[in-house]
Order: C-alpha cells, then structure tokens, then sequence
C-alpha cells in the first residue's frame, strides 16, 4: 500500500511539474520580446490610415492586432466616434491628447482626457467618441485578436 502511495505521489509531483513547465513556456511565448530595443522618437513614428474607420489612423507598437495580443498608438479626428460596437478581447487605453467620451452598457458617458485610462471587458458593448474639440490620440492595448463588432441599435 505505502508503494502504492509514493507511486501517485511521485506521479502527482511530476503532472504538477509538467503543468508549470507548460504554463511557464505559454506565456514566455506570448510576452516573447524583441530582439533589439525598439525606441522611436514622435516624428518617426508611421501612421497608417486604418481600413475599415475612415479617418483613423494607427501605429503598431508590437504583437499583432490580426492574431493576438498587441498594443498601438491610434488616432480619431475631432468629432469621430466608431458606432457601438464590442471586442473579443479585453480593450485597455490611455488618453495621450484630446478628449474621449466612453459609455458601456448601464453607465454615463465619462469625459477621459489626457492621462485617463479605460479597461472595457471583452464582449462589453460601449462607445468611444473623439470630441469636436481637437483630434484624440491614445494608446491601445487588447489581449488578444483586434476586432470591432458592431452591436445593432435597439
């Protein structure tokens, strides 16, 4: 019976060892770093024109929006707000300039100027509008696939 015993015991400690083995390589692979620094000063910076929002215009600053965890720098002109819509993932930002209005589902509209942050869950449905003012920048950061669902108006 006592072999019995350490026989599961050793076996336990190894399935516990593999879990964390596997947990660990999971997330080195997806925080996988860059090679070299990355260090872009404001005027380097490669806005490109985003395909589906007229007007907007992004920055990739690592990972990959079509296939996962990722984080850019985006850019609304003044007045211009996506229609209420949802993510897949969970979507985090950071005011850089302008103002934002967000409203989620059951909230008021919060005004988010620069240096304020918003985390919406993902599949939470929500608006995020530009002011009239100035353009809004801010930085995006979503764990996972870059999509915008719109959510029909009720």
């Amino acid at each position: 019976m006592g072999t019995v015993r350490e026989v599961r015991r050793i076996a336990g400690c190894v399935a516990l060892a593999w879990c964390a083995w596997a947990l660990a390589s999971a997330t080195a692979a997806a925080e996988e770093p860059s090679k070299a620094p990355r260090l872009w000063a404001a005027d380097e910076m490669r806005w490109e024109e985003d395909k589906r929002l007229p007007g907007v215009k992004s920055v990739l600053l690592w990972g990959d929006p079509q296939t996962g965890e990722h984080g850019m720098l985006r850019k609304f002109p003044a007045g211009f707000g996506p229609p209420l819509h949802t993510h897949a993932s969970v979507e985090r930002l950071v005011v850089i300039s302008g103002t934002i209005l967000v409203r989620y589902a059951g909230s008021t509209e919060k005004r988010l100027g620069p240096g304020s942050y918003s985390e919406i869950p993902a599949n939470t449905a929500h608006s995020a509008k530009c002011t009239s003012g100035a353009e809004c920048v801010f930085a995006l950061m979503s764990s996972g696939r870059f999509e915008i669902r719109p959510v029909p108006e009720k």
